[in-house]
């Protein structure tokens, strides 16, 4: 599979190392340009994708825009799969603050501190 992105017939091509970014990965980042380009992604060898973008007939998307679609692919793609490691990395925190969001009080604690100091930055006599 050729890794270069690029812009040949009007289309942009964009190989993916499946390696590097998961299928949804791919697939959230890709929806967003439902709205202007018919979207062709292709299995290339064991993990690889291809990304086609075909600009719409009503999109009215001239050749001079495609690079710019092209940039905001790429930024796009990296930006999903940031998004996608902090969510794996902060699943555990979101399970417990919903549990603790549903428990009905079984491990509410007694704050530490008073009212007028919340985070307990006076000493307690």
């Amino acid at each position: 599979m050729s890794h270069i992105n690029c812009i040949h017939n009007g289309e942009i091509i964009f190989p993916v190392d499946g390696t590097l970014f998961s299928y949804k990965t791919v697939l959230k980042c890709t929806y967003w340009f439902g709205d202007k380009f018919h979207i062709n992604i292709q299995r290339e060898g064991a993990q690889d994708y291809k990304i086609t973008l075909r600009p719409m007939p009503n999109a009215a998307i001239a050749d001079g825009d495609l690079p710019y679609y092209l940039q905001k692919l790429e930024r796009d793609l990296v930006d999903f799969h940031l998004r996608e490691i902090v969510s794996n990395e902060t699943s555990t925190v979101r399970e417990l603050l919903v549990a603790k969001a549903f428990s009905n009080g079984e491990y509410d604690e007694v704050p530490p501190g008073e009212i007028s100091d919340p985070v307990g930055f006076t000493p307690l006599n």
